[in-house]
């Protein structure tokens, strides 16, 4: 006989929901992170050891405990793929994106269940925001009418990159309003690694979307939550949220990347819609990254060519983004669309500089 599953929201008798989320929102860096911590009732992860053949096993309720990633204790391989700390970041981005084209589609069958998919991501774009592929937008004036919408579809994926020159952390913000997912869910999708609901989705772009998890690599922790978009919910829009971090436990030369589950299904905690409207968040999802560890030169040395190497790593974007790296918004278009009006003469600022004659 298995042991009953706790619900998911018994932290409601621990913490108060609305001053707990607003703090954990506002955590930018890791002592902040770890004083949210302390506030939980957690079992150390030396005090228990997750059996997926027997997840009930040595489960204390009305505590959450560090799951492994994937339920699995060797995930570290998996985890740590990203050759740059940029990488994961775009990854991340893509994600984003595939969030908010879910969500129009979702939203399409609601209206419409017998609708046709997009055959592609750009024609879901096309679809959904009347944007066309972005290299063409450069040639139209900044007052255009398509311009305009497209800025507008920026803001709707917002990536900030602060530096903190007391703590010399950086912090890695990553929020869309896209589609989100259910308390239920996000073991499933954002947690797991190699799983997939993507295959038999053309619009949307990867298909197992693991290489974002290279984030938490990359982290001392990440917080994550999320809020299924209220007009595709089915009923279940409360708040669903963890924190993941490395955990190298003791007697066991193995590392493995944990997150905080309220139940042995693995199932995060979670708090009622009506703490998510107070705190004003509405739908989607926000990755948060503390000390995120960028590698070479200092602080504001990174930050200066952060701006470029996103538009180089996202080359042709499906959808532009807004980025703040060190308090200054930019929207990345990536560089297909930087270079689509580039001269010899009027070089953009990543471009190489390169003889005329080579050109």
């Amino acid at each position: 006989m298995t042991a009953p599953t706790p619900d998911p929201r018994f932290l409601e008798q621990v913490v108060e929901p609305k001053a707990f989320l607003r703090d954990a929102m506002a955590a930018t860096n890791v002592a902040a992170m770890g004083a949210l911590l302390k506030r939980l009732p957690i079992v150390s992860e030396n005090d228990f050891y997750f059996d997926p053949e027997n997840p009930t096993a040595g489960w204390r309720p009305g505590y959450l405990h560090w799951v492994p990633l994937g339920k699995d204790r060797g995930n570290a391989g998996r985890v740590q793929l990203a050759s740059r700390p940029e990488n994961p970041l775009a990854e991340r981005a893509i994600n984003a994106m595939e969030a908010v084209i879910e969500m129009m589609r979702l939203r399409e069958l609601k209206q419409k269940p017998n609708s046709p998919a997009p055959k592609s991501a750009r024609e879901a774009v096309q679809r959904y925001f009347d944007i066309p592929a972005l290299p063409e937008l450069a040639r139209l004036p900044r007052s255009h009418e398509v311009r305009v919408r497209a800025r507008e579809l920026a803001e709707k994926v917002q990536l900030t990159i602060e530096f903190d020159r007391e703590t010399r952390e950086f912090l890695v913000q990553l929020r869309d309003h896209g589609m989100g997912q259910t308390p239920a869910r996000i073991h499933r999708t954002f947690l797991s690694l190699g799983e997939s609901d993507k295959g038999d989705k053309p619009y949307l772009i990867g298909v197992f979307g693991q290489g974002g998890s290279s984030a938490f690599m990359a982290s001392t922790y990440s917080w994550c939550v999320s809020r299924r978009d209220p007009a595709i919910s089915g009923g279940d829009n409360s708040l669903g949220w963890s924190v993941v971090k490395r955990v190298l436990p003791n007697n066991h030369r193995g590392q493995y990347y944990a997150y905080l589950a309220a139940s042995p299904d693995g199932q995060v905690p979670a708090f009622p819609a009506a703490v998510a409207d107070e705190v004003g968040f509405t739908h989607g999802t926000l990755f948060t990254h503390l000390k995120y560890g960028f590698s070479g030169g200092g602080g504001s040395a990174i930050l200066r060519t952060l701006f470029q190497s996103i538009n180089h790593v996202l080359y042709n974007p499906v959808m532009p983004f807004t980025t703040r790296i060190g308090g200054t918004s930019a929207t990345i278009w990536g560089n297909a669309y930087r270079l689509s009006t580039a001269t010899a003469k009027g070089r953009t600022a990543q471009d190489k500089t390169l003889p005329v004659a080579n050109v």
